[in-house]
C-alpha cells in the first residue's frame, strides 16, 4: 500500500514538474520571439519624410532619409498632390514628376538622403496661400522591401507650422553683409 501512495505522489510530481516545464518552455519561446522583434527593428530600414528650413535662409525644403541599418530596396515615393516649387507651374518644377516620385529606386542605403526645395516661405503662405500650386498639407508615401518583408509607410507633410516662424540668424553673416553693403557704397 505504501508503494501505491508513493507512486501516486511520484505521479503528482512529475505532473506539476512537466506543467512547470512546459510553462518556462513557452516563456524561453515568447522571450526569443521578442528578442528577434527587437533585433529586427533594429537593424531594418526606416523611410523618414520630413520638411525643414535651411539654416540662414527662408527656403524650406523636404528631406527623405534612410534612418535604419539596412538598405531600402526597390523604394517607390510617391506624393498624393502637385506641388511645384516655388510656386512655378512648369512641368519640370513638379515634385510629382521628378525621377524620385516617378521611378522605383532599387536600393536606397543606410543615410542616404534626398533633399527637394519647396519654396520659400512668402510663396508657400502669401495671402491665402496658393494651396493649388503649393499646398501646405500633402503626404508622401513611401513602399520600400526589406529581408522578404514588404513595408508601406505614410507621410502626413504639414508646412502650416512654419507660418510666421523665423530661421537661424548668424550674427557673423550678418556683420559680413554689413561689410558687403558698405563696400559696394564705395
Amino acid at each position: 500500500m505504501v508503494i501505491e501512495y508513493l507512486t501516486a505522489i511520484l505521479v503528482v510530481v512529475t505532473a506539476i514538474y512537466a506543467f512547470l516545464t512546459h510553462r518556462m518552455a513557452e516563456s524561453s519561446k515568447a522571450t526569443v520571439e521578442e528578442m528577434r522583434n527587437q533585433s529586427e527593428a533594429m537593424m531594418r530600414p526606416y523611410i523618414t519624410v520630413s520638411p525643414f528650413v535651411r539654416p540662414h535662409t527662408p527656403f524650406i525644403y523636404l528631406r527623405v532619409v534612410n534612418t535604419g541599418r539596412n538598405a531600402a530596396q526597390n523604394l517607390r515615393l510617391t506624393i498624393d498632390k502637385d506641388f511645384f516649387q516655388f510656386g512655378e507651374t512648369q512641368d519640370d518644377r513638379n515634385l510629382k514628376n521628378k525621377v524620385a516620385f516617378t521611378t522605383p529606386m532599387d536600393s536606397f542605403p543606410p543615410n542616404s538622403e534626398l533633399i527637394f526645395a519647396l519654396a520659400q516661405g512668402w510663396v508657400l503662405f502669401e495671402g491665402n496661400g496658393k494651396s493649388d500650386i503649393c499646398p501646405a498639407q500633402f503626404k508622401i508615401t513611401a513602399n520600400y522591401e526589406y529581408s522578404g518583408r514588404q513595408v508601406k509607410e505614410i507621410h502626413n507633410i504639414d508646412l502650416r507650422g512654419y507660418k510666421g516662424s523665423e530661421g537661424e540668424r548668424n550674427p557673423l553673416v550678418e556683420e559680413l553683409e554689413k561689410i558687403r553693403k558698405v563696400m559696394e557704397k564705395k
